[in-house]
């Protein structure tokens, strides 16, 4: 449904929000053609969007990753330095 770009460490990340598998499969980018899968993170119902705020413009110094799910409304933060 969405999908966002950053940089998490030394990775470059992608951030794929999947709307039908509650989930947001994240995939390490570095190297564009060769992208290698890291996680599903399961975040409830219906991701339809997703933002990634980098550690310089965090106010955690930390970087973050927004969900905002479409049928319960709600928008989760999480922080995805552990990838």
């Amino acid at each position: 449904e969405g999908i966002a770009l950053g940089t998490v460490g030394h990775k470059k990340v992608a951030f794929v929000g999947m709307e039908r598998a509650d989930a947001v499969g994240i995939y390490d980018v570095t190297v564009p053609t060769t992208p290698v899968f890291l996680q599903l993170l399961k975040c409830g119902d219906a991701p339809e969007g997703v933002l990634f705020i980098p550690a310089k413009d965090s106010p955690t110094k930390k970087s973050l990753l927004v969900v905002s799910s479409e049928e319960d409304g709600l928008v989760k933060v999480y922080t995805p330095s552990t990838i």
